[in-house]
């Protein structure tokens, strides 16, 4: 099978689940790991009984028939992973149970030089399936990358009504204080006292006006608050499932 392109990798490791910052991480580390060949083999002189060499794009290292537990049965079988497909769900399974320090392209530092073009390919890819699709339902991001342009967009829109509010706030302040030209002409009490009716009517629905924005305003801070401090606790148990597992592994099983 002839070596892909960056973006082939890219789409491969966006099908097999990985998102936002670990997508454009997970191409560079099969850049580093690879070089884009999904027929690579490495490790072979770390072969044994229970371990075969490192197969494919991200260089899964493989567990021998009979050996390892069923978690390593499933992911690090040679032959499968040979497949570019099959090697990125292992690998997202992988990166998923202990994280990305299984790779030591990773831990080394190795990956970094290869971020531009991870990046590059992410950016490509998600323009393609945009442009082909006509939406944004192929953001590589996924959806928590979306709440920030969305939190943005309402806060402009609420800035927009705003201003015009506070601007009739203040005219309807500076005609309340220039009711009393209505003194200077002659047979204009009934006038006047229209005048000030309508000031008072409208100064009242522009503070209420002005009241539903602020609470508005209020409701959209608590909910941003809200979604960061869910993403932080995922965040924080994802890291100590990953903590555990590598308490449970075997170093000799890293990639």
């Amino acid at each position: 099978m002839p070596t892909l392109t960056d973006q082939q990798i890219a789409e491969h490791a966006a099908n097999a689940g990985f998102t936002g910052e670990d997508l454009r991480i997970a191409v560079a580390v099969a850049l580093a790991e690879s070089r884009g060949n999904p027929g690579a083999i490495g490790d072979v002189s770390l072969q044994n009984e229970v371990y075969g060499p490192s197969v494919g794009l991200w260089q899964i290292r493989s567990v021998n028939p009979g050996h390892g537990n069923a978690f390593d049965q499933r992911h690090r079988n040679e032959a499968a992973n040979a497949d570019p497909a099959t090697n990125a769900r292992n690998a997202h399974a992988i990166f998923q149970a202990h994280g990305w320090d299984q790779w030591s392209t990773y831990t080394g530092g190795q990956y970094r030089e290869f971020l531009g073009r991870a990046r590059d390919a992410v950016r490509q890819r998600g323009a393609q399936n945009s442009a082909s699709t006509g939406s944004s339902a192929s953001n590589p991001e996924g959806f928590r990358a979306e709440v920030p342009k969305f939190f943005d967009a309402v806060a402009k829109l609420v800035e927009g009504t705003r201003n015009p509010l506070l601007n009739t706030s203040q005219a309807l302040r500076h005609g309340a204080a220039s009711q009393d030209a209505f003194g200077r002409v002659q047979a204009s009490a009934a006038a006047a006292g229209a005048h000030r009716s309508n000031i008072t009517s409208s100064s009242e629905a522009t503070s209420k006006a002005l009241d539903r924005d602020q609470k508005f305003r209020d409701d959209l801070d608590w909910a941003a608050r809200l979604i960061r401090q869910h993403d932080e606790r995922a965040t924080r148990a994802q890291q100590a499932q990953h903590a555990l597992l590598d308490d449970i592994t075997p170093p000799t099983l890293r990639t």
